[in-house]
C-alpha cells in the first residue's frame, strides 16, 4: 500500500485518519472552526475566508 506524502516529507492524512480524529479535531480546533464559519456566514465568496480556512487546516494537521 502506498501512502501519500507532501513536499516536506510529512504524511498526508487519509479520510479514515481524519474521521478517527474528528472528535479531537473538533475540540482542539474549535476556535479556528468558529472563525471560519463566522467568515463564511458574513461573506459567501470563498476567497474572503482563505486565511481562516488555512488556520483550520493548520490546526487539524498539527494534531
Amino acid at each position: 500500500m502506498s501512502s501519500a506524502i507532501d513536499a516536506s516529507g510529512n504524511p498526508i492524512p487519509t479520510s479514515s485518519v481524519l474521521m478517527a480524529a474528528s472528535k479531537h479535531i473538533g475540540i482542539r480546533c474549535h476556535s479556528e472552526n468558529l472563525e471560519f464559519l463566522k467568515c463564511k456566514k458574513k461573506d459567501q465568496n470563498p476567497e474572503k475566508c482563505l486565511e481562516q480556512g488555512r488556520q483550520v487546516t493548520r490546526c487539524a494537521l498539527g494534531l
